[in-house]
């Protein structure tokens, strides 16, 4: 066994993994990844020394949480970085338990579920001062009368779901009161909400808290293109200066009693010319490469946090830096009329020094390889493959 300090990166089928394994081995930590996929982008990768299949988060939440502190013990690594929600959650949850065999940096549970809980959210934003789209709560007014009151089209939203899944547009009252009653059936707490113009920037805001309230670090980018193209993943994203953005998010993160990373998700309505926050991910994001190449070593200052030490904030970053995820940047062509050759930057700048690939390097291609795996396994895996198609279902 390596003498190195270990770092363990668990949910490694995210893309958030491979940045994250990336700056912990650049820095000289061995990294271990740990996923329930018999394939994925990190165990392909150079910065990946070590490979671990765990019990699936989403259908074994019990075992995966069982074998996760099992490994904690045994193996006593330096820091574990849990990146998506189900996981976070579980290490959130039993924190106390992970703390007597690693350092993290993970928020206790109250905290977390809020972070989680768009109605939360929304309350919160309301409480903070930060724009939010108008917003309607069935649990507080009823449903009828907030049917009769809105103007058309709303979207109906669960409070706790992950991306744009339970999401709908509704254009009348019988519409909604139907929508409603299903979304609370598949996902529970729901909420209805304005639909702000799609002509509008979408934005997003990576940060990072210390546990004071300190901003220790932000980036701010935007959303160029997406995949489904009304308004999936995005797949091509742009750096810029937004400090107004990085303000609000930090604000939020302050309301609810947040620290460490956290990602929000904002609109530009173009009718008042203000950001409004649509929500907020308790996690690392499929985009969080942007930080690294905007500049800024999120995971450092998340393992200088871990240990105890005073972060000095990083709060300037490079603009103009783009992020492309190739593979989802090419349905998005195949399935976009109209825009495609006009789309600027163009789709066919492959070679644009500013511009880098979520998965795909010629440095470490192995990450491309594992992903296309990955994909391949899922769609002859029935289960998975039935869990992913609910999941696109409850989009539409």
């Amino acid at each position: 066994m390596s003498k190195r300090p270990e770092i363990l990166v668990f949910e490694a089928e995210a893309k958030s993994s491979l940045p994250v394994a990336e700056s912990f081995h650049r820095r000289g930590f061995r990294v271990v990844a740990a996923s329930s996929r018999r394939c994925c982008a990190s165990y392909y990768s150079r910065s990946v020394r070590e490979r671990i299949a765990m019990p699936s988060e989403v259908h074994e939440p019990d075992a995966c949480l069982a074998f996760l502190l099992r490994l904690v013990r045994r193996r006593r690594f330096e820091m574990i970085v849990p990146l998506g929600d189900i996981v976070t959650g579980l290490v959130s949850q039993h924190r106390d338990e992970f703390a007597r065999y690693s350092k993290f940096v993970v928020v206790p549970y109250d905290t977390f579920r809020l972070g989680r809980d768009k109605v939360e959210t929304m309350k919160a934003a309301a409480r903070c001062g930060v724009p939010l789209p108008n917003t309607w709560y069935p649990e507080e007014r009823a449903l009828d009368q907030i049917a009769r009151e809105v103007e058309y089209p709303v979207l109906v939203k669960p409070a706790v779901a992950n991306g744009a899944r339970g999401i709908h547009y509704v254009h009348d009252q019988g519409e909604l009161i139907r929508t409603y009653d299903e979304v609370f059936r598949a996902f529970g707490r729901t909420f209805v909400q304005e639909l702000i113009p799609h002509t509008g920037m979408q934005y997003k805001a990576d940060i990072i808290l210390d546990r004071d309230g300190t901003l220790l670090a932000g980036v701010a980018y935007n959303k160029i293109r997406y995949y489904p193209p009304a308004g999936g993943s995005s797949v091509l994203n742009k750096s810029v200066r937004y400090p107004e953005l990085l303000d609000h998010a930090a604000r939020l993160a302050r309301g609810i009693g947040w620290f460490g990373m956290c990602d929000f998700d904002f609109i530009h309505d173009v009718r008042d010319n203000a950001p409004k926050i649509m929500e907020i991910n308790p996690r690392f994001p499929e985009s969080f490469r942007m930080c690294a190449i905007a500049g800024v070593d999120f995971p450092e200052i998340l393992h200088r946090m871990a240990c105890g030490e005073k972060v000095r904030p990083v709060l300037e970053y490079k603009t103009d830096r783009y992020l492309r995820f190739l593979a989802g940047d090419a349905l998005w062509f195949l399935t976009t009329r109209g825009q495609r050759f006009r789309t600027r930057p163009s789709f066919f700048n492959f070679f644009d020094p500013s511009t880098t690939d979520n998965l795909w390097s010629l440095r470490d291609p192995g990450p491309m390889i594992g992903y296309l795996l990955e994909n391949g396994l899922i769609m002859l895996n029935a289960r998975e493959r039935a869990f992913r198609y609910r999941l696109e279902q409850a989009r539409h």
